[in-house]
């Protein structure tokens, strides 16, 4: 984000001029980082900071050299130092908060970032980065204000409208999520994923037919866009268009041949077409890829009962009474590491 860039070209801290010692090795260290050669700017911080430990700064200027690396948690454990040292530092704050954002520690990142946006509570970019360390340390309500913050100052952003979205959803808010994802999708309809994840809440909620517009304008930019083929034909399927169905989850196998609900799907839809081999080796398959969930085991039941193979149904059966509990409400697929990106 611009924010970031431009904090992590001006955090550096300068010394005054010195021809030996510790403030030699740190201005050394600090023309190497201003010419990008931060793996060498690194050995002369260190050597700075072995002659003199309490320099100040040298700490935030370690850190952003581990930072322009991407080395998190070096920079995580030189920001601590820089943080403790000086605990009014807004550039210390926010760079450590990275850090931790960086080592997926989002916790830890959302309490240095709150820090900081106390010292600037006008900085989108910061109160942005707050929102979506809230999202991933599951501090969902924290997160909802963070984001409500953001659209009061761009009621157009559909990248806030889908964090928003992917936070209610997580908190089991389904109404509010898709009203966020239908803002999305209306203030930017080209949005990478807008309208998968819009699709995804209406397939969840039953509502096929608009689970399907949703998926094929997914696939209008995105042709090879494995969740929307697959949940497309998913949809197809409970909108008993079956020949539709079929052809999508073909075609996502022939992608990614371990999609698991694409293997139940063809198995549920070869049986219906009383292919029953083939549909066993399907529903067989999707077991495989994840024998914790009941459904394959009950339609694989279903199957063995049709074909008179009494004691094969029973043992499915009896799996599926094992099994069988209730499910949380899955959240959106993408939910949290899809959106996560690195400090630059």
């Amino acid at each position: 984000m611009k924010f970031v860039l431009t904090l992590l070209a001006s955090a550096a801290c300068t010394w005054a001029a010195a021809g030996t010692g510790a403030l030699a090795e740190a201005n050394a260290g600090l023309e190497l980082a201003r010419a990008g050669k931060y793996e060498l700017a690194i050995p002369r911080y260190r050597a700075a900071i072995a002659l003199d430990p309490h320099l100040p700064g040298i700490y935030l200027n370690l850190g952003l050299a581990y930072v322009k690396l991407n080395r998190f948690p070096d920079a995580a454990s030189a920001l601590e130092r820089a943080v403790k040292a000086d605990p009014s530092s807004f550039q210390a704050s926010v760079l450590l908060g990275m850090s931790y954002y960086g080592c997926r520690r989002f916790d830890a990142a959302a309490a240095q970032l709150k820090r900081a946006a106390g010292q600037q509570p006008d900085n989108v970019e910061l109160r942005y980065k707050l929102a979506q360390s809230y999202l991933w340390s599951g501090q969902y309500q924290e997160a909802i204000g963070e984001f409500r913050f953001l659209l009061a100052k761009d009621p157009d952003s559909a990248p806030v409208h889908m964090l928003l979205g992917e936070v209610l959803d997580a908190a089991n808010q389904a109404e509010p999520a898709t009203a966020e994802f239908e803002a999305a999708v209306k203030a930017s309809p080209l949005e990478p994923e807008v309208h998968f994840s819009l699709g995804y809440l209406y397939w969840k909620q039953k509502r096929f037919e608009e689970a399907c517009r949703e998926f094929q304008a997914e696939l209008a930019h995105q042709p090879q866009h494995l969740q929307a083929l697959t949940y497309l034909g998913d949809a197809e399927m409970h909108a008993d268009s079956e020949k539709a169905a079929e052809e999508h989850v073909r075609k996502a196998l022939s992608l990614d041949p371990n999609i698991r609900l694409a293997h139940l799907d063809l198995g549920i839809l070869l049986a219906n077409r009383n292919d029953s081999a083939a549909a066993a080796v399907h529903l067989r398959e999707a077991i495989r890829l994840d024998p914790s969930k009941p459904d394959a085991h009950y339609r694989l039941g279903r199957l063995w009962r049709s074909l008179g193979r009494e004691a094969e149904a029973d043992a499915e059966f009896a799996k599926v009474k094992e099994l069988a509990q209730e499910e949380p409400p899955a959240p959106l697929i993408k939910v949290p590491g899809r959106r996560i990106e690195q400090v630059p």
